[in-house]
């Protein structure tokens, strides 16, 4: 789809609620680490719309890192992955495979203008023109498997 990007995104929400609440990385470097939002919020930032098939998934207005974005930082590419898993905080997981290799994958830290709601702190995954059941919320682990 059509993207017009007008400057850098700029992080209007207020994320103190849960700036500095810890999201585990693990696969990615030698050792596990923790990112929080705050820290993702540094990063080059993208604002994106995605619309859900279901009423209940409904639109999100995504603002974050890509995960390229991401990646960037630890001098790696999504081609270096099979998968990348997702732990929520509810429990909730999800493996994106071929979705890895197609799609844009947004770590959202916020809904637009707003903060994420608590059902979604500290972070949404986003990916605009994927099935809704993939942008999982409350993210609190990511894990990342080497080809």
């Amino acid at each position: 789809g059509l993207r017009i990007t007008v400057g850098p995104t700029i992080l209007w929400a207020d994320i103190s609620a849960y700036a500095d609440d810890k999201i585990l990385i693990t696969g990615l470097t030698d050792e596990d680490f923790y990112v929080t939002p705050e820290e993702l919020s540094h990063l080059e930032l993208e604002k994106v719309t995605a619309v859900g098939k279901s009423q209940k998934a409904g639109t999100v207005k995504g603002v974050g890192p890509t995960l390229d974005t991401f990646l960037a930082q630890y001098g790696k590419t999504r081609e270096d992955f099979k998968q990348i898993k997702f732990y929520a905080d509810d429990d909730y997981t999800t493996a994106l495979v071929k979705t890895l290799e197609e799609k844009e994958i947004v770590f959202s830290i916020a809904n637009g203008r707003e903060s994420l709601e608590k059902g979604q702190q500290p972070l949404r995954i986003v990916i605009p023109e994927e099935d809704s059941g993939k942008w999982i919320r409350m993210v609190t682990k990511i894990e990342f498997t080497v080809k």
